[in-house]
């Protein structure tokens, strides 16, 4: 399951110890970025320090299909990239990124079909820790993803367009405890109110920074256990608990070309309104030549709003992921079609993606 692996991968770290504020993309161009090739494991020899440099960019974006924005292109072009250090059992990272944005005449930012208006960028991973002989890792840090980010998109195969569980992300302080080795598996994040705060920021980018004020997240803890049944098969079971703001349950299986999940959140809605969303999604994956993914998945969605109307998300997905010259080049394509279930009005729409590792 070659694939999976890399939605697994995670980067090791660099302790932090002052506050970055950075700003995120918005959410309708969001890079394909858990299909990244791990990168080698970094071994010192003896007891030296070892550094490396590692990152990747990706060319394209999204095309709509119908809607109100018909046949008109989404940029999602990035470039990301981190130091990696390790000594003995220590071991961080240091990793920011940048991505383009679309305007329109007026100023607004993430407009379809529009040049380039901007280059946001910032710090998304400053964080690091101490990893036992047997696995276990301790981890501080002032930018980091939550435990349930390291499998956002688990037991989905497809290249982009997966759905999104309603965990909380792009954590400003955070604690983790984990161990990912051994046929039983777990992490486990804690987090104070997170906020970001663009006017401490180290690095400001242009007239979109403040975008990201509207990132404010509750106290939470969350986490997950996975257990390998047998060969090629594994049960997935995490949990959020936050401050206000519901509890999220998740429950998953995935086996070598089919997997599925079901969650449920009590008071989250959509992330906008208040609310609760249950939902479940099915995938499957066949590898017909050696780098060469097939793709195809199922999501659906019932968000339960206090203060709108209810929803329903279902979409179905169709995904060719092509990687080579030794993992350093890859391509991707995915496209997602809307079901007559489904009450979004969100457009269908293709995705292209060609990506460079180094």
């Amino acid at each position: 399951m070659r694939l999976m692996n890399k939605i697994f991968s995670m980067a090791p770290l660099v302790l932090l110890l002052c506050p970055v504020g950075t700003s995120l993309a918005a959410e309708a161009v969001v890079p394909a970025e858990r299909q990244t090739p791990a990168p080698p494991e970094l071994t010192p020899k003896n007891n030296d320090t070892a550094f490396r440099f590692y990152g990747e960019m990706g060319l394209g974006g999204s095309v709509y299909l119908n809607g109100d924005d018909k046949h008109k292109y989404s940029d999602g072009t990035y470039i990301e990239g981190g130091l990696e250090i390790k000594h003995g059992n220590w071991f961080g990272l240091l990793y920011g990124e940048g991505w383009t944005v679309q305007a329109d005449h007026q100023g607004n930012a993430w407009v379809p079909d529009h040049s380039w208006g901007g280059f946001e960028g910032g710090i998304n991973r400053f964080y690091g820790g101490y990893r036992t002989d047997q696995g276990t890792e301790w981890i501080l840090s002032a930018r980091n993803d939550s435990s349930l980010d390291d499998l956002q998109w688990w037991g989905d195969f497809t290249p982009e367009y997966g759905y999104v569980i309603p965990n909380t992300r792009d954590l400003t302080y955070a604690a983790k405890l984990q161990n990912l080795t051994g046929d039983l598996r777990y992490s486990i994040t804690a987090a104070p109110e997170s906020r970001v705060d663009e006017s401490k920021a180290w690095l400001h980018f242009g007239k979109y920074d403040r975008y990201s004020y509207k990132y404010t997240y509750r106290a939470m803890v969350n986490g997950y256990l996975q257990y390998d049944i047998r060969e090629g098969l594994t049960l997935l079971n995490g949990l959020e608990v936050t401050d206000g703001t519901g509890q999220l349950y998740l429950l998953g299986l995935q086996g070598k070309h089919l997997a599925g999940r079901v969650w449920h959140h009590t008071g989250k809605g959509d992330g906008h309104n208040a609310g609760s969303e249950s939902g479940m999604m099915v995938s499957g994956m066949v590898e017909p030549a050696k780098g060469l993914y097939l793709s195809t998945a199922w999501s659906y969605a019932r968000h339960l709003m206090d203060n709108a109307e209810d929803q329903t998300t279902s979409y179905a997905q169709f995904g060719i992921w092509y990687e080579y010259f030794g993992g350093k080049l890859a391509t991707a394509l995915d496209s997602r079609f809307y079901l007559h279930n489904d009450t979004t009005d969100a457009s269908n729409s293709v995705f292209v993606m060609q990506y460079f590792y180094w």
